[in-house]
Order: structure tokens, then sequence, then C-alpha cells
């Protein structure tokens, strides 16, 4: 592999790396976090129901959400007894990731004709790719990707990445989240127009 191959290999694996690390984080967070946030939510529908006189459809919707929130609760228990294997995960990817872009640099100072130092560079690239193979976690939590994007692109160092990568607006923003943002659009502008033809048809005709 010459030198600019090389380069390219180690910014896109620390993409996959340094990603994975955010995306063990996130579902770290998530069930360290949301169990909290869960109990905060139904007590406070519970004291609703209890304090506040309230119409019957409202106190239906309360009581779907507490049983949302039940069905919830027992996803994320699934994630819970396990956080700690996440959270180390997380960190020994993470520290992956900081090697990966040590080796990027290594790479970049060196001499195109050095091939020996180069396949030195190769070698250890190989070794930090397996070891991120053989410590990542394949079942995550649900919308840990879209945490882990924000964790990523905010809290993490990328500008290496990007000098053979650069980053777009679609891989900042998870596709999911994309689609749902293209929806609420599309659905104020219908509310928009809607509002604007009725408001047109009453003072004009």
């Amino acid at each position: 592999m010459d030198k600019n191959s090389l380069l390219k290999s180690i910014a896109l694996k620390g993409y996959d790396v340094g990603f994975g690390a955010k995306k063990h984080f996130a579902t770290f967070d998530l069930a360290a976090k949301a169990p909290n946030l869960i109990a905060l939510g139904t007590l406070t529908a519970g004291v609703i129901q209890l304090s506040f006189k309230i119409p019957d459809d409202v106190n239906k919707i309360l009581s779907v959400f507490l049983i949302f929130i039940g069905i919830v609760t027992i996803f994320i228990n699934m994630f819970t007894d396990r956080k700690k294997e996440y959270e180390d995960a997380g960190v020994k990817i993470n520290r992956i990731y900081h090697d990966l872009r040590n080796l990027y640099f290594s790479v970049q100072g060196t001499n195109e004709i050095h091939r020996e130092e180069l396949e030195k560079h190769e070698t250890e690239y190989k070794l930090l790719v397996g070891e991120f193979n053989n410590t990542g976690i394949t079942h995550q939590m649900m919308f840990s990707d879209w945490y882990a994007h924000y964790k990523f692109f905010v809290q993490l160092e990328t500008d290496w990445i990007e000098e053979q990568r650069p980053f777009k607006f679609r891989d900042k923003v998870p596709l999911a989240l994309r689609w749902t943002l293209y929806a609420l659009g599309a659905v104020v502008a219908i509310t928009i127009v809607t509002v604007v033809v009725l408001f047109v048809q009453n003072t004009f005709f």
C-alpha cells in the first residue's frame, strides 16, 4: 500500500472507529440515564392523574403514555445490566481511535521512498483494525445512532479525517432524522397552505 492509499484507509477507518466509540458511549448513556428519566415521567403523569380533575380523553392519553413507558422500560432493561460492557468497549475503541489518529500523522511524516517504515505503519494499522473488530458490540440500543452522531461531530476532533473524507450534511444528520425533518416540513407547509387558502376563501368569497 502506498503512502496516499494508507492515509486514506486510516482516515476512513478512523471514521468507523470514532463513530463506533461514540455509539457504545451513547448506548451506555441511554442505559444509565433513561431509567431515571422514565421514573420521573411516570411519577409526573401519576401525580397529574391523582391531583387534578382531567377530562377522560386526556386521562386516556396519559394512561397510554404510561403503558408505552412500561414497554420502553422492558427494552431498556435489556441493556441496563450490560451497561458496563458498553462503557468498557467505548473506552477501548476510543483509545484505538486516538492511536489511528497518531498513526495517520506518523504516516504523513513518512517519506514515500521509505518502504520499510510504511510497511511497519501498515502492519500497525491492520493490528488496530483487528482490535477494533474484536472489541465492538453489535447489538446497540435504539436511537443510539442519533445520539452518536451528536457525540461524534460535536465532541470529537475529526479534522484529520476530513482531510481525506470531507463530511457533508447527510453525514452529520442521521437518515431517519432527515426523513423525520422532511415529513415535519411537509406537514408545516401543507398546514400553512391550507390556512392561507381558507383565509382567502373566507375573505374574498
